[in-house]
């Protein structure tokens, strides 16, 4: 007797029935592990709320919510409650995007797609593959309004090894500088992303700048 595939589960947050709608009817024809739609919202509090009280495989997200949340934002809250993260939309703000990604987003799929094919991706991210195609990274890289924080190759080096999770202490041995030349250089980091209009107050923020700026790789997932 063969034993069918545990159904992906999903939840979708879009501002538009009609998307729910379709990745519904799309899930149901197409082969493949089974897909179950189980939660639609259609703002990013009602999202958080249905993800933390249980995570689903896969959260279906527009980047562009009409409660003027930051995508960034929900991405990461997602991702910290289990769940892997496919942006769903019309993926013409390279800003969005970019935040999306460094945020922990597993993949991308525009909605000018068939429907199918953003199904199709639903199941590669939750088989663990993360999507991101030339195309989406080209237009990141073009995007002549992001302003990168110009950062000196040692300041590069401290961020690098505090983001990877090296206390003050450990980098200023690693590097043969004082504690408190480790801490001047965290402090100089962030005051250039502050300048640039970019701040990153925490280690979370630190990180999200580094993956923006290509210092370091988007985290891949585990």
């Amino acid at each position: 007797m063969v034993r069918e595939a545990t159904p992906i589960t999903v939840v979708v947050a879009d501002d538009h029935d009609v998307v729910w709608i379709g990745l519904v009817a799309a899930a149901r024809l197409g082969s493949g592990r089974p897909v179950r739609l189980r939660g639609h919202a259609t703002n990013a509090a009602t999202l958080l709320a249905i993800v933390e009280q249980q995570a689903p495989d896969v959260v279906v997200l527009d980047l562009v919510l009409g409660d003027g949340s930051d995508p960034g934002d929900t991405v990461a809250r997602v991702v910290a409650a289990g769940s892997r993260v496919l942006v769903y939309s019309v993926l013409d703000n390279p800003r969005l995007i970019r935040s999306a990604l460094a945020a922990g987003a597993h993949g991308l799929s525009r909605k000018s797609e068939p429907v199918q094919v953003t199904v199709d991706k639903l199941r590669q991210v939750a088989a663990g593959q993360t999507l991101v195609s030339p195309e989406i990274l080209a237009m990141i890289d073009g995007d002549t309004d992001f302003v990168r924080a110009r950062l000196s190759e040692r300041e590069r080096e401290v961020l690098v090894l505090y983001v990877s999770g090296l206390e003050i202490s450990q980098i200023a041995q690693q590097l043969f500088v004082t504690e408190n030349s480790a801490r001047e250089y965290l402090r100089r980091i962030r005051a250039k992303y502050t300048e640039v209009e970019r701040p990153a107050s925490t280690k979370v923020d630190l990180l999200r700048r580094a993956i923006e700026d290509g210092i370091v790789p988007p985290i891949e997932p585990r």
